[in-house]
């Protein structure tokens, strides 16, 4: 199994090539990396950012495509353009030996019907993921129907699940993420909420049960375990400690959920 850190967690104050270093001193195997020029002021271009974690011994299992537009997927008017960006990250992926490229299916409140101009661009993308050895790991965010009707009417090997215990608590307690998708679960986005927030907290900060979960996703031999956790205003970490200090807290929780998650069996 994999442990990985999300590379945007705070502290940027910190600069880019010492926030890597740190992460790989906190014990992390990898890092993982938002694919977009959106936060190029904090972090710098994202290509020199990958390599720069190659040469500190961190792998990259999971890039994130730009989710700020998502809706463009379903748009007739934005979807070649949407589509271009798309394929340019899956072959990114594959340059990089990245498995694994988490896209959204929408974003925030903004849901046009899902319709066939969107399954004819993540058909094309996937056509692209199936030539290069990539997968397509959609994200559960607020509305997990996008998300079924992509599997219903697509079948790839290439067509995958990214699983956010955080989306699922805030916005689809009432859905069964896992039971769902299970079968095509290949990352995740590990952070925590107390149902109300999607705050992006640390493990423990919030009151999702995480036993279960990590029982779960041992179960379907899950290899990725990312977090995606932030030490941010609302975090009751925030301005209080320090980047090592935090890097700490988010590795040993999510050392120990995993290591616990084979306990009896």
């Amino acid at each position: 199994m994999v442990l990985g850190q999300n590379f945007r967690c705070g502290f940027y104050e910190v600069s880019a090539n010492e926030r890597l270093k740190q992460i790989k001193r906190a014990g992390f195997d990898a890092v993982m990396f938002w694919w977009g020029d959106e936060f190029e002021e904090t972090d710098g271009n994202r290509y020199d950012l990958i390599n720069s974690a190659f040469k500190e011994g961190l792998s990259v299992n999971t890039l994130h495509f730009p989710s700020l537009h998502a809706d463009y997927l379903w748009r007739e008017e934005t979807t070649k353009a949407y589509a271009e960006q798309l394929v340019a990250a899956i072959q990114d992926c594959a340059k990089y030996r990245v498995e694994n490229l988490v896209v959204h299916t929408t974003r925030y409140l903004i849901t046009p019907p899902y319709n066939q101009t969107g399954l004819d661009t993540m058909g094309r993308a996937v056509q692209v993921a199936e030539r290069e050895g990539v997968n397509i790991a959609l994200e559960n965010t607020r509305f997990p129907d996008y998300n079924k009707f992509i599997y219903s009417n697509i079948e790839s090997p290439r067509l995958k699940l990214c699983y956010d215990t955080g989306h699922e608590h805030c916005y689809t307690p009432k859905r069964d993420i896992l039971g769902e998708f299970g079968d095509k679960l290949v990352t995740t986005h590990i952070h925590d909420n107390c149902g109300k927030e999607d705050d992006h907290h640390v493990m423990g900060e919030g009151n999702i049960n995480f036993a279960p979960i990590f029982k779960r996703l041992r179960a379907l031999n899950l290899k990725y375990y990312n977090t995606e956790c932030y030490c941010n205003e609302t975090s009751r970490y925030y301005g209080k400690i320090s980047l090592e200090q935090f890097l700490k807290i988010s590795y040993d929780t999510l050392r120990n959920a995993v290591e616990n998650s084979s306990c009896g069996g």
